[in-house]
């Protein structure tokens, strides 16, 4: 009987020092996502990037359509006021854009959205919008790139 006892007690100072579901949940976020873009949508520089097409063509054929016109997937809520940055292969540009929803109308005007767009080569930093489940990477300089966006914990 007083090996069962202690036993069962080292069991229970044992589960005790194993973290549960309620520290699991405080580690910090993380999303990293990548993909490539082949056709530029942007004006070469200038600033702005054209989304129209990547959502249209979004709401249409979904994620089958990722990696022509731009690039769209969706934002983990975790990382929201969260740091982020998007990186792009040398020479190319980027711009980023976060949208509230992706509406059902492409003719329509575009819902809310929150954007990063730096003129020229290269990506994007800044901080993920609350509210905003939504994004599409759009190529603005060169043509077939390559992108990672990372968010939330660590990013570097």
């Amino acid at each position: 009987m007083r090996k069962l006892l202690a036993v069962a007690l080292s069991t229970v100072a044992v589960l005790a020092m194993v973290p549960g579901p309620a520290s699991a949940g405080k580690k910090g976020a993380h999303q990293h996502v990548e993909g490539t873009v082949a056709v530029p949508q942007g004006t070469q520089g200038a600033a702005g990037c054209v989304y129209r097409t990547q959502r249209a063509l979004y709401i249409a054929f979904g994620d089958a359509i990722n990696g022509i016109f731009g690039y769209t997937f969706q934002v983990d809520p975790r990382t929201a006021n969260k740091k982020f940055k998007l990186e792009v292969s040398d020479g190319a540009g980027v711009d980023l854009q976060f949208y509230a929803e992706l509406g059902s109308d492409p003719t329509a005007d575009a819902p809310a959205n929150v954007g990063f767009e730096t003129p020229g080569p290269g990506g994007e930093k800044g901080t993920v919008p609350e509210g905003y489940p939504n994004a599409f990477v759009c190529l603005t300089d060169g043509a077939n790139a390559s992108f990672v966006y990372k968010a939330g914990k660590g990013v570097k």
